[in-house]
């Protein structure tokens, strides 16, 4: 492990033997750990090493993701159904459809992840998309693809509430709202449910997402599967769909999220408390009520560094900025704070801070700003995309098993300073030793 991370074995013991020897340990990640061609072994290592540890259904021990809650677990995920159920499975089917007042062969099965949506919409599997707050034409990886799926699009509409990258190539746009102009609940990264109440009325035209969906609904015939006239009642057929199910939200109402200040899911009955910590007791859902431990085998990543690209460039996240930053660009004192992207890299590659250079990587060109963090020889990092100019040309490596890419580790190589005319903005403060490099503009290039 030591000579794959670059680190000293004796530091990855000097980590390993405090969490062995404590009582109490929490492990939790973000998407950084997720984002890899390995990510599902990355995450499956977490908990082995929890379990392994006894860490796991304790007061203040456990493993979580940073990364939310709420709407997978019922169905935002296209491989699942509410309560987290198995939307192949022929009894999990046959509830839902039951609740829901439909045939279970009018369910669809399992369905597709964005990076392959694309690829169908390119192939005219999927002629007409409706995408709802999500930007791709800046988010997703390998651009000139993504694109190339939006053009073959027949027809395609866009729900947002700031006019995105994606929403303005849209044939329509449906505006629709921020958090604070409806209520309802959400749950958060701990599984705790709680409420927003709405704060100020919607400008203009502008209607909420299960305002537009019911809309939509009526107007395509099948208006009477989706008659809501308020959040609340949504919120009942949900209680009883997901009714049951792993992620049972029967007991939780809007009265008791109030009077409690939130209900930690499961939560199967009305008089139920909820449920704080999972597998407290030591009991986990096989049926013999023990964990399982699940091997892994590492395996290097999908582009390792070579004479042409000798470099390692890595993508993280920026402070600043939110996702694709279709909101935070829109903020001037955050955008100030991070106006552009930039390169992080060791000095023994030779750039001074602020020096002006190009990336090359296997997809394309790039000229990142000028960064403040001290990385190891060999190694370049720079923050996902925010849009504009800033659009990502590097591919993703896919992987067997469930839908995860390899956009966070590839080759790169910085053969020369972009020349006259680059002037990145100061740094107010900089990490000992650290290289700033700004690097050059982006154009595919085989």
């Amino acid at each position: 492990m030591g000579e794959i991370c670059g680190l000293d074995p004796r530091q990855i013991e000097r980590v390993a033997h405090p969490w062995g020897r404590a009582r109490r340990c929490w492990a939790a990640h973000g998407r950084g750990l997720e984002q890899h061609l390995q990510g599902v072994e990355n995450v499956l290592s977490c908990i082995n090493v929890s379990l392994a540890t006894g860490q796991i259904g304790r007061p203040g021990a456990g493993y979580g993701t940073l990364t939310g809650q709420g709407g997978r677990e019922h169905g935002q995920k296209s491989d699942m159904l509410p309560g987290k159920r198995d939307i192949e499975n022929p009894q999990h089917r046959a509830y839902v459809a039951g609740v829901w007042g439909i045939d279970e062969a009018d369910l669809p099965h399992k369905g597709t992840s964005m990076h392959e949506m694309v690829q169908q919409m390119a192939r005219g599997e999927i002629r007409g998309l409706l995408g709802m707050c999500n930007n791709p034409l800046v988010s997703l990886p390998n651009q000139p693809v993504v694109r190339a799926g939006y053009e073959a699009l027949e027809f395609h509409a866009q729900s947002d509430f700031f006019l995105s990258e994606t929403a303005a190539r849209a044939d329509v746009v449906l505006p629709s709202t921020a958090w604070a102009e409806d209520e309802g609940l959400v749950t958060n990264g701990e599984g705790r449910v709680i409420k927003y109440n709405k704060a100020v009325e919607p400008p203009g035209e502008a209607r909420t997402d299960w305002q537009v969906l019911c809309e939509l609904a009526r107007r395509l015939g099948a208006g009477d599967k989706f008659p809501f006239r308020s959040p609340t009642e949504i919120l009942d057929e949900l209680r009883v769909a997901s009714k049951g199910g792993l992620a049972d939200y029967y007991g939780i109402t809007y009265e008791k999220v109030e009077a409690t200040g939130g209900v930690f899911w499961p939560c199967p009955t009305l008089d139920h408390p909820g449920t704080p910590r999972p597998f407290e007791g030591g009991r986990f859902y096989h049926p013999d009520g023990r964990a399982r431990f699940s091997p892994v085998h590492w395996r290097p990543p999908a582009e390792p560094p070579d004479e042409a690209f000798p470099l390692r460039l890595t993508t993280g996240r920026t402070v600043a900025h939110f996702l694709s930053g279709n909101q935070t660009r829109r903020l001037p004192g955050l955008v100030e704070q991070t106006p552009r992207p930039w390169v992080e890299v060791h000095p023994s590659l030779g750039f001074a801070d602020g020096d002006p250079v190009r990336v090359v990587t296997r997809r394309g060109r790039h000229l990142p700003g000028p960064g403040d963090r001290d990385h190891p020889p060999g190694h370049g990092v720079r923050p996902l995309p925010l849009g504009g100019a800033d659009r990502r040309q590097h591919a993703h490596h896919r992987r067997p098993g469930p839908d995860l890419q390899d956009a966070g580790v590839q080759g790169l190589r910085l053969p020369d300073r972009a020349g006259p005319g680059r002037r990145p903005r100061p740094r107010a403060a900089r990490a000992p030793g650290s290289t700033a490099v700004p690097a050059g503009d982006q154009a595919a290039r085989g």
